[in-house]
């Protein structure tokens, strides 16, 4: 990772294009840098004058005889080039180029575009940009943007962990900025990333997390740059306990539309992004109130132990209106033990509710019952996370309790939040964000938050708990683009271990019955073409065949089909029919999916995806985030299903398509049989497709 302190910490600043007009985004950035509170030299360059802003101006970035670390360029494109390659010569280390004209522009811009790159890393410079809105540094007191959302907050560099912003989208990072602001957040950094000709959002984010004061990261993408990056990125970010918050816009599903297999027709981008921000414990959100919900918690709260969440309200209908919010985000409101109701009956009138929620009444509100309830249950076991409805139109009751709530904040044991049910007075706001208690204004936006930090704390637990099989023995895929059909996929997957029935394949109506009778005399024949990826809707499938007229007779109806053969297979005994396969993602890799399968595979469409590789744990949690997983675990009215062997199952095919993941394009099982617990399961059908590579 290359250290961008010289970017987002510089020394001196020039400002290239520099203009005397404030209100011009040349001038605007020469205003913003004399603003930014710390003596920090900034130079104007521009030959049309001797001064700007009072400040001494230089004709061009040689002429300033002194270091300069960052050099902000603004002038138009087709100049852009050239003074990059004059600040190199100046020995300056990095440049924001907020000048648009190039790869967005299409044409001869693209080659433009190129052409900063080319010189960014010829020249070891730092680059960010082009068509960027520039960036803003709380930490050091920096605001090198023209948004006029940014501003430096001179009062507010103590410590105490901060959220940052990433953003590809423009000005819609300083607009966030400026939302988060208002309701009391406290930010790092905010970076506009633009067209990302050098650097680019995956590499701040990694700058950004090896930052103290550094929090979370919020990161508003329109596309990533490298899949496999982004996933060791969501790896740091989890070792060092700083969530990543998404919002991801520029969806595509083109890629469904062209897959081959059932596993691949159910895929997109969409699925990719969604897969790999579960698997990765990155928290997505859809819009700018839940990515500020979200990062209030994250960045000033501690993670929960559980889902267990105790409520305390001065509004009963509030109060209830929050534990329906909570679980159904999978959250518990558990009812509170007896010795803690028996506490809280102590202060708490008879037509109060001490069960939970804990409805302290008005009355209960001025003998101090808020602090009293919120401070018992913080020490009651099975209370794991706090959400405190308010009134605080008014700042008085918040006024006498932020200390009290500073110090349950300072004690880190468990998130506390507050949640009010009228427009909160800005003095009880800024009384909260003294104690660090984060304040929501929806039911809905704290049962989020509650859940983004119960969702977070359970991916620790997940990756510290899933650990990878030993290596396996696997069949390196063909090189090449191939359709491998259900008998020439089977050796791939018995090296894996996966079963499947007993087959013959065969060419002749006579073969087919004499390998009918060698199998039992109950079976299915199938037609075998690459060009036959979906048999069962082509008719190239019959199933549970007995006698020799009904094989002749199910051979000449799907011999039609069969270019390679007709496949007579022995019938498998029924069960609960899933589906499994991979998909490469051209971002992430391959992917792997399971669901409930069979021929209504995609119209259930209730499947879950990981990228590989994975452990039996990650596996078996995949397994239990399908919606009808009452058919499987028992809680139905079906005895438990070998949920053990599909993990390891899906286990096997992570570890499958990771070694082949330069080869493999889709692979498909469907129907997998699974039996009940300690039985097992069998795949009754297979399709592999692979793909070019580099290497081949």
């Amino acid at each position: 990772m290359d250290n961008l302190d010289p970017l987002f910490a510089p020394g001196a600043v020039a400002v290239i294009g520099a203009s005397p007009d404030p209100e011009k985004i040349r001038g605007r950035l020469v205003a913003a840098l004399k603003g930014g509170g710390d003596a920090r030299p900034v130079y104007p360059v521009n030959p049309a004058y001797c001064e700007i802003q009072g400040l001494r101006a230089f004709d061009a970035i040689g002429d300033i005889a002194r270091p300069v670390d960052l050099a902000l360029i603004a002038i138009p494109a087709d100049k852009v080039a050239g003074a990059l390659e004059e600040c190199a010569e100046a020995g300056v280390k990095s440049a924001v180029i907020y000048s648009s004209g190039f790869a967005e522009s299409g044409g001869a811009a693209v080659e433009r575009q190129a052409c900063i790159r080319e010189i960014a890393e010829t020249r070891g410079l730092l680059v960010c940009g082009p068509n960027s809105v520039g960036f803003l540094n709380e930490t050091v007191g920096i605001n090198a943007s023209f948004s006029p959302s940014a501003t430096i907050d001179a009062d507010g560099r103590g410590g105490g962990r901060r959220t940052a912003i990433v953003s590809q989208s423009g000005g819609l990072g300083f607009a966030l900025y400026n939302r988060g602001v208002r309701r009391g957040l406290r930010f790092s950094h905010v970076i506009s990333s633009g067209n990302e000709a050098h650097l680019g959002a995956l590499d701040y984010t990694e700058y950004l997390l090896e930052a103290d004061e550094v929090g979370a990261i919020i990161l508003l993408l329109e596309q990533i740059r490298g899949g496999e990056r982004f996933l060791d990125i969501a790896e740091r970010a989890a070792e060092l306990c700083k969530p990543l918050i998404v919002a991801k816009f520029g969806r595509s599903e083109a890629a469904r539309r062209s897959a081959l297999s059932h596993t691949g027709s159910m895929t997109g981008a969409e699925f990719a992004y969604d897969a790999v921000f579960r698997y990765a414990g990155v928290i997505r959100a859809e819009d700018q109130d839940e990515l500020l919900d979200i990062a209030a918690a994250v960045a000033s709260c501690p993670l929960p132990k559980g889902r267990n969440v105790g409520i305390v309200t001065i509004s009963g209908g509030v109060g209830v209106w929050l534990a329906d919010a909570c679980e159904r985000r999978g959250l518990a409101v558990p009812e509170l033990g007896g010795a803690c109701q028996q506490d809280l009956r102590g202060f708490i009138p008879d037509y109060g509710g001490v069960s939970n929620p804990v409805d302290i009444t008005a009355q209960a509100l001025e003998l101090g019952g808020n602090i009293r309830a919120i401070e018992r249950l913080y020490v009651e076991p099975g209370i794991d996370s706090l959400a405190a409805v308010a009134f605080t139109a008014e700042p008085g009751t918040v006024a006498v309790e932020k200390d009290a709530l500073a110090e349950l904040q300072k004690r880190g044991e468990k998130p506390l939040l507050y949640c009010s049910y009228a427009v909160p007075h800005e003095q009880a706001l800024a009384h909260l964000a003294e104690a660090e208690v984060p304040c929501y204004t929806s039911v809905q936006g704290c049962a989020r938050a509650l859940q983004a930090l119960a969702d977070f704390a359970d991916h620790l637990n997940l990756r510290a708990s899933d650990t990878l099989p030993e290596a396996i023995e696997t069949l390196p895929l063909p090189a090449g683009a191939s359709v491998l059909t259900e008998h020439n996929a089977e050796p791939y997957l018995a090296a894996l271990g996966i079963p499947m029935p007993e087959a013959r394949l065969v060419q002749t109506a006579a073969e087919a019955v004499a390998a009918a009778a060698a199998l039992g005399g109950h079976v299915a024949l199938k037609a075998q073409s690459p060009d036959l990826t979906h048999k069962t809707d082509a008719g190239g499938v019959v199933l549970a065949v007995v006698g020799e007229v009904n094989v002749r007779r199910a051979f000449e109806q799907v011999e039609v089909l069969a270019r390679d053969g007709v496949l007579v297979q022995k019938m498998a005994p029924k069960g609960v029919e899933m589906i499994a396969g991979v998909v490469r993602d051209d971002t992430f890799g391959p992917l792997v999916m399971v669901g409930f399968g069979g021929i209504e595979a995609e119209i259930l469409a209730d499947t879950a995806w990981a990228p590989a590789p994975f452990g039996e744990t990650r596996a078996e949690e995949l397994i239990r985030s399908l919606r009808a997983l009452a058919r499987l675990d028992g809680s139905g009215r079906t005895r438990p299903a070998d949920i053990a062997a599909l993990s390891r199952l899906l286990t096997r095919l992570s570890l499958f398509a990771a070694e082949n993941r330069e080869r493999i394009q889709e692979l498909d099982l469907n129907p997998v049989v699974l039996y009940e617990e300690g039985a097992g399961l069998i795949a009754l059908d297979a399709l592999i497709v692979t793909r070019n590579s580099e290497g081949d």
